[in-house]
């Protein structure tokens, strides 16, 4: 779209009191962002959406990017906002969308919000006068996102373990808040649980909830005992080298955020069980995720002197 057509578009999307057609454009990602859309519906006149992974009834479908950018007030993208830094995290279009074909979209004064959004598309964003929320600086969301990761988790291993859960020996490979909620889960279930950690303050924390600690140094010795592996740790903690020390039959899963933790070819080298997993939230519990989602969208709106 070139400029002249841009300019028409955004004059035909606003009303002559200066506000937009739409008050949110709902825009990528999984069943969180179909489910948020109908959420929103159900609290504003006007909501529309695109490149949804599922058509939404209550809510208006736009005609292209273009139109669902010029023609909202807010745009909500999803979690993570980009996968590879380059491209929104979408796949119900057959082209890719540039995350910076959103921004340059976007006119002063608009709202984007989205997951896990880099620093520097925070500073372009805010170079243009746009207002970019990261619903990862939400507390209360990023802290809701582990519960449903972890009961995500379960259902993965479950699927994959060809041992009962209860009173099988599981490592989880990081301590932070998704280390801490998943060991927390497991342990309520009779798992017998190891956490592998760096910091020192992540060791000393897991040591009171845990079963047993030990660094990550010290995983190759230990990998072939456990028959659950889990990685939190967005960096490939599990190699090659200590890949082969791992059990044949034992399950690995890695929620990591890109690139992973697993050396994947090596696994497949190894013939082992080791599965990808993101996006949990969005697989195993959509709407209760778009919930805690609009609830961190009517905070920041609260918050913000500028709406």
């Amino acid at each position: 779209m070139n400029v002249s057509h841009a300019n028409a578009a955004s004059h035909t999307a606003r009303s002559q009191e200066g506000s937009f057609r739409y008050s949110y454009a709902v825009i990528g990602g999984d069943l969180r962002q179909v489910y948020l859309a109908e959420e929103l519906a159900k609290m504003y006149p006007a909501v529309c959406h695109y490149a949804l992974c599922q058509p939404v009834s209550a809510a208006a479908g736009a005609s292209s990017l273009e139109e669902a950018c010029h023609s909202s007030a807010g745009i909500v993208c999803p979690i993570p906002f980009s996968k590879d830094g380059i491209f929104l995290n979408q796949n119900s279009t057959k082209e890719n969308i540039p995350i910076d074909s959103i921004l340059s979209l976007l006119y002063p004064g608009q709202r984007l919000y989205a997951g896990c959004i880099a620093s520097a598309f925070q500073q372009k964003a805010q170079e243009k006068g746009i207002a970019a929320f990261d619903f990862m600086q939400d507390q209360r969301l990023s802290h809701f996102n582990t519960i449903a990761t972890a009961e995500g988790i379960l259902c993965e291993a479950i699927q994959a373990c060809p041992k009962n859960l209860r009173q099988s020996r599981c490592a989880v490979l990081g301590y932070g808040k998704c280390g801490r909620t998943l060991t927390d889960l497991l342990k309520r279930i009779y798992c017998f649980v190891t956490v592998a950690a760096a910091p020192e303050e992540e060791l000393a924390q897991a040591a009171v909830f845990a079963d047993n600690v030990i660094s990550l140094e010290q995983l190759t010795d230990a990998i072939f005992q456990y028959d659950v592996i889990i990685n939190t740790i967005p960096a490939v903690i599990l190699t090659k080298e200590i890949l082969r020390q791992a059990n044949p039959r034992s399950v690995i899963l890695d929620i990591a955020s890109y690139p992973g933790g697993v050396d994947f070819a090596a696994a497949r080298e190894y013939s082992l069980t080791a599965l990808s997993c993101p996006g949990l939230p969005g697989r195993y519990a959509p709407l209760s995720s778009a919930k805690a989602i609009l609830a961190s969208i009517q905070t920041f709106e609260r918050s913000s002197p500028c709406l």
